[in-house]
This record gives C-alpha cells, structure tokens and sequence, in this order.
C-alpha cells in the first residue's frame, strides 16, 4: 500500500469514528437515563433535560385540548409522588386510570412537568399466566 493510499485510509476511518462517536452521544443525550422513578425527579438535576419516566396513572382520566392530554402519573415503588405529564400523541388503547405508563419527554421542574413526545403502556393482566385447560383427545378407531 503507497503513503497516499494509506493517508485516506486513516483519513476515511477518522471520519467514520468521529460520527460513531457524535452518533452515541447523541443517541445518550436525546434518550437520557433509561428509566427513571417519579420520585427521581424531585432533585431537579433532570430539568430540562429528556427523560424516561415510569408511573401509574391517577384519576381522572384526561380528555384532550389543544396542547394535548394532561394527567398525573404516581410513583410505583410506594413513594407518593407524583408528576403532571403532557402528551400530544396517540393515546395507546391500554390507557386508563390505574395503568402503568412510561413517558418519554422533556421534564420541567418549575411546572413539575413532562411533556411527553412518546408514550407506552403496560399492561400486566395481558402476560399473567393463564390457567391451562385440559385439551380434549382426539382418538382415532
């Protein structure tokens, strides 16, 4: 290999490794923390910032204006706290009053607020297991 083949070789592959690099920090700024508790949010370090948030979902059941659906989302791990989220998308079918919620969004600690851009529900009746009822055999004469 000649010394001017070889320079765009180091050149291309430091190219490609400095938007590897931009892609990841990117990646982690935009997603931020995987998951956070509502309680988490009580120090106010994540101001601003995107958060992933998990909670229950407290009466009453929102109904939307022009902003969007508003509720208030509870911690899960017995701490009472709770957040106020906006959500101007799709509400999934799953949601209701007593359904776990991760919120994805921009959180604001003055308004203890997130405005959600992104928003999945769980559900956990769907994955309990189900008794197994005996199969009827059939026999063949």
């Amino acid at each position: 290999m000649n010394k001017k083949a070889r320079t765009r070789l180091i050149v291309a592959m430091s190219v490609l490794l400095v938007a590897l690099i931009g892609g990841v920090l990117w990646w982690v700024v935009t997603q931020g923390d995987y998951s956070k508790r509502v309680a988490d949010l009580k120090g106010g370090d994540l101001d601003g910032k995107s958060v992933r948030v998990s909670g229950r979902v407290q009466a009453p059941l929102p109904t939307p204006d022009a902003s969007g659906y508003h509720f208030i989302i509870k911690d899960l791990e017995g701490s009472d706290e709770t957040v106020a989220v906006t959500f101007n998308g799709q509400m999934p079918e799953t949601f209701a009053v007593g359904v776990d919620v991760i919120v994805i969004g921009k959180y604001s600690a003055a308004d203890h607020l997130i405005t959600a851009d992104r928003m999945e529900t769980k559900c956990p009746s769907k994955y309990e297991g189900q008794s197994a009822s005996p199969q009827p055999q059939s026999t063949q004469p």
